[in-house]
C-alpha cells in the first residue's frame, strides 16, 4: 500500500458547539455525484485546489480558499487530483442561525475572509470549551451572511449593551457564558454580538479574556503566583494565561515580573 492510499480518510465528528458537526477529508477517492446538504457548509481547501459546480456555474477552488454553500443547493466537487486533495467542511443547523442571518448566495471566500475562517475551524478543532468559539462562530456568520434580519425595526441597545459590559466587569472570576448574557439582557446570541462589537470593538468573550488577562498583569504586579492566578481567573492551564498574555502584552508573565524587578 503506498503512503497516499494510506494517509486517505474521511471522518466526520460532532464539534464542542451544538448544531455544529465537522467532516475531515484527505486524497479519498469518493467520486461525489450532485448532491445537497440539510445543513449551512462551510470550510475551506487545505490541500490541492478542485471545480466546485454550483447549480448553474463552475468556480475553481484553490488551498487556502474558503467556502459557503447555503443549506440544500446543489454542488459537485471534482477534485483536480485527487492524490494531493485535503478540506476540512462545517455543517451548521439553520436552526442555530435563520431567524438571525440568511444565506441564499454561495460564496468563495479569499484572504482576511478565508483566514478568519481557517483560524476558527482550526481553533474549533482542538479547543475543548465552547464558549469563545461559539462567539466567534456567530461573529462569522453574521459577516458572511447576506443581511442580519434583526436589524429590520431594531431599537436602541445601548443601554442593555452597557448592562452586559457592566456584568463583564463585575463577574471577572467567573465563566461568563452567551446562555448567560441573554437571560440577563433578553437579546438572542446574535444580537448580543453585533450590538457589542458596535460599542465596544470586539465580542464579549474576547472582552471577558482580555479583562481577565488584564487582571491577571494587576496580580503579578502584587506578587502573585502564575498558578494561583489560574486558578482565580478560571484560566484553563498555565500556557492559557502565558499564550495570552502574550498576545496582549508580547511578554510573557514570567519576563513581565522579573523586568519589574529590575
Amino acid at each position: 500500500m503506498s503512503s497516499i492510499e494510506q494517509d486517505r480518510h474521511m471522518e466526520f465528528s460532532r464539534s464542542i458547539i451544538k448544531g455544529v458537526e465537522i467532516k475531515r477529508c484527505r486524497n479519498n477517492p469518493h467520486a461525489y455525484k450532485s448532491h445537497v446538504h440539510n445543513e449551512l457548509s462551510l470550510g475551506y481547501i487545505g490541500e490541492g485546489s478542485t471545480d466546485l459546480s454550483l447549480n448553474d456555474k463552475t468556480i475553481l477552488y484553490k488551498s487556502g480558499n474558503g467556502v459557503i454553500i447555503p443549506p440544500l443547493m446543489t454542488h459537485r466537487c471534482v477534485p483536480k487530483d485527487i492524490n494531493h486533495w485535503a478540506y476540512v467542511m462545517l455543517f451548521v443547523d439553520p436552526s442555530y442561525y435563520s431567524d438571525v442571518v440568511s444565506f441564499s448566495q454561495a460564496k468563495k471566500l479569499t484572504g482576511n475572509q478565508a483566514q478568519k475562517l481557517i483560524g476558527f475551524i482550526e481553533q474549533l478543532l482542538i479547543e475543548t470549551i465552547p464558549d469563545t468559539l461559539e462567539n466567534i462562530l456567530i461573529e462569522l456568520l453574521i459577516e458572511f451572511g447576506d443581511k442580519d434580519i434583526s436589524e429590520i425595526n431594531a431599537t436602541d441597545t445601548s443601554d442593555i449593551v452597557k448592562t452586559i459590559h457592566d456584568y463583564i466587569l463585575n463577574h471577572v472570576k467567573d465563566v461568563i457564558t452567551l446562555d448567560k448574557l441573554q437571560q440577563i439582557s433578553g437579546l438572542n446570541k446574535f444580537s448580543i454580538i453585533r450590538n457589542f462589537k458596535k460599542l465596544y470593538i470586539t465580542t464579549p468573550a474576547a472582552y471577558h479574556l482580555q479583562y481577565r488577562v488584564a487582571e491577571a498583569k494587576r496580580l503579578l504586579r502584587k506578587g502573585v503566583d502564575v498558578f494561583d492566578i489560574c486558578e482565580e481567573l478560571r484560566f484553563y492551564d498555565q500556557a492559557h494565561l502565558i499564550r495570552e498574555f502574550k498576545k496582549m502584552y508580547g511578554i510573557t508573565p514570567a519576563t513581565y515580573t522579573q523586568q519589574l524587578k529590575r
